[in-house]
């Protein structure tokens, strides 16, 4: 009976070692899960970051080879041509740059701006002529009349006869307050004033 006793007790002692073992390898086995888990979403953070900085390199380098060839073009056109510089080598070299940087500049202001796409966007993307959209506002208009008028007057003008412009004039009235050129004449504009 004792040895009997002793055995249940080895065995009870045993069996609660295993049952330890075993919750300790769940614990274990459940942080190795989260681990993993963890890992590859690391991983996966890692492999976007290097895939973005990849595509950002190559636009890069995009921008550098676009900027060369201008540059090419550029060397090329003005390679023969006749050139008085005034002022130095490095005010050319600036006006240059000014003008190239005024045309890219415009050109991000027209592709970001939803009030300059708003107002021009039939004539920029060809289902409007600006000529022929010109011509026929000012055909009402005489000659005359444009001498003596401001911008804010024929604006003001235009609006009163209706239409389906008149909201387009209407923005572009405000517009000209906001650039200060609603009482300029419109000689002044077309480059002919009277002396």
């Amino acid at each position: 009976e004792g040895a009997r006793a002793k055995a249940l007790a080895e065995a009870e002692a045993v069996g609660s070692k295993l049952r330890a073992e075993a919750a300790g390898l769940t614990e274990k086995a459940a942080a190795m899960a989260a681990l993993d888990e963890a890992s590859r979403g690391h991983e996966e953070y890692r492999l976007r970051l290097e895939a973005e900085k990849d595509v950002r390199l190559a636009g890069l380098d995009v921008q550098r080879q676009v900027a060369e060839a201008q540059a090419t073009v550029l060397a090329t056109g003005l390679e023969n041509a006749d050139i008085n510089i005034v002022g130095g080598d490095s005010v050319f070299f600036d006006r240059l740059v000014s003008s190239i940087s005024l045309g890219k500049g415009v050109d991000g202001f027209v592709k970001h701006s939803e009030t300059a796409q708003a107002l021009a966007g039939p004539w920029l993307d060809g289902s409007a002529s600006f000529t022929d959209d010109l011509s026929r506002m000012l055909g009402s208009v005489s000659t005359s009349d444009v001498q003596n008028l401001t911008v804010s007057a024929l604006l003001m003008k235009l609006m009163k006869q209706g239409g389906d412009n008149t909201g387009q004039f209407k923005r572009l009235l405000d517009k000209a307050g906001e650039l200060g050129l609603a009482d300029t004449p419109l000689a002044v504009l077309n480059g002919h004033t009277r002396a």
